[in-house]
């Protein structure tokens, strides 16, 4: 029962109702006091048009200022006639002629009416009648039926009927949506994520639906690149591990001398783990934002031409014609220049690394309206399309053949340490390639 109430469907129907008699019940008093100050001038008015009926009345018989016994007796039958009381006061309205409101009960809402009598242009007297608004007798006041409260009761219970009727159907509308999603989030807790949340309700539901389908189908590709990642660093530390120990082994049972040569294949491994821990390091610094900038003005083409310089006798080894294209107009930046270094530094190892003998590389930067462009192209093994959205997650390298072969190759997390660099200064890094054509990369600052 308080898993009910403390429902969505329950609250939403509750407010819809509490809304509905809110808005309602002020429609209703709001109409009765405006209805009631309309009937009670059209109450006064009746009044004062029965006043001058009787003054008129009074006027037509009584011609003088001084009474009769006929007149007064004729202003008896008045008092007969007419159901309210009055009394007839002498031209200079200090005399009273006539009273036939002593026998008559104290009002509860008096309201009075002075009606001149005038013959021939002379004033005569005065007819001043007594009312009670609170009477509502018809043969005291005949509008009295037009005052009746029942009809306008009868609506506002029609209303408060469809009302509750609506909220409900809203509510239900609208929590639809809510309780659907909240079962496939607790399939989605347990495990079982598989499932996907319905992109049904308002705008703002099938966002919020949407956007968490988006979360649940990137925590399974990041669940699959963690899974991608154990095999690789399983693998990365076996090989150098093994390599050792059997070395090791072999030494201490008198099986390989301890030579010079020996101890430089086990100094060759542990130089490559050493590697490993410190490719893994960057990459905690990169995703953990905890690297500092040391942000100041550098002109990139000196900067971008050093690392160029560095990697002439890399690529003439490997036999690959590397070049650099300078832009015919200075480029400055304000940039940390050991991290755009580390960056460029990294799309050249790459370029090299995958590309054949025979093959070229080409560095080069200019300026554009997103900023100043530095791009490092080749003519290498290329990447698949399948395979362009993924190159800059962790662990993730395209050669997955060639990295089990050559103990020369990091573990993956370059790329992804680059673009954590180039977001820390504001820029965006991207690639374009084809298999078997070869690959640019390239990021703005």
């Amino acid at each position: 029962m308080r898993r009910f109430i403390s429902g969505t469907r329950f609250m939403l129907f509750f407010s819809f109702v509490c809304l509905s008699v809110f808005l309602l019940s002020a429609m209703y008093i709001g109409g009765s006091a405006a209805k009631e100050r309309s009937l009670l001038e059209y109450r006064k008015q009746y009044y004062k048009d029965q006043s001058h009926k009787l003054a008129y009345a009074v006027q037509t018989h009584i011609r003088s200022e001084r009474l009769s016994k006929d007149e007064i007796q004729l202003l008896h039958h008045f008092s007969a006639v007419y159901t309210f009381a009055f009394r007839y006061y002498a031209a200079d309205g200090s005399i009273l002629l006539f009273d036939s409101a002593d026998n008559r009960p104290l009002a509860a809402e008096p309201y009075d009416f002075d009606v001149p009598i005038i013959v021939e242009g002379n004033l005569i007297g005065y007819i001043k009648t007594y009312f009670d608004l609170s009477r509502h007798d018809f043969s005291y006041y005949p509008g009295s039926t037009m005052e009746s409260s029942r009809p306008n009761a009868y609506i506002f219970a029609g209303l408060l009927i469809l009302s509750v009727f609506l909220s409900f159907v809203m509510a239900k509308k609208l929590s639809n949506p809510i309780i659907a999603s909240s079962k496939v989030a607790d399939h989605i807790a347990g495990g079982i994520r598989g499932t996907r949340m319905p992109v049904t309700g308002t705008s703002e539901m099938k966002q919020l639906a949407s956007t968490i389908n988006a979360l649940v189908t990137e925590f399974d590709r990041q669940e699959g690149w963690r899974k991608q990642m154990m095999q690789d660093l399983t693998h990365e530390l076996r090989t150098p591990l093994t390599s050792l120990l059997s070395r090791i082994d072999a030494i201490l049972d008198g099986i390989l001398p301890a030579t010079e040569e020996n101890m430089h294949k086990i100094h060759t491994e542990i130089d490559r783990l050493c590697r490993l821990v410190d490719d893994l390091e960057k990459l905690s610094e990169a995703e953990g934002a905890r690297f500092e900038l040391n942000i100041e003005q550098v002109e990139m083409t000196q900067l971008v031409k050093d690392v160029y310089d560095g990697f002439l006798f890399m690529s003439k080894g490997k036999g690959i014609h590397l070049t650099f294209r300078k832009p015919h107009v200075p480029c400055y930046a304000e940039v940390d220049p050991d991290r755009i270094i580390q960056i460029v530094s990294n799309m050249v190892s790459n370029a090299i690394k995958y590309t054949q003998a025979g093959g070229s590389v080409e560095i080069g930067l200019y300026p554009a309206d997103i900023g100043i462009i530095i791009y490092c192209q080749d003519n290498g093994i290329g990447i698949s399309k399948k395979e362009l959205s993924l190159v800059f997650n962790r662990f993730y390298r395209v050669d997955k053949s060639r990295r089990r072969k050559n103990a020369s190759g990091g573990i993956g997390v370059g790329l992804s340490i680059a673009k954590a660099l180039v977001e820390a200064h504001g820029g965006t890094i991207g690639v374009e390639s084809a298999p078997g054509k070869g690959s640019k990369f390239y990021f703005n600052i």
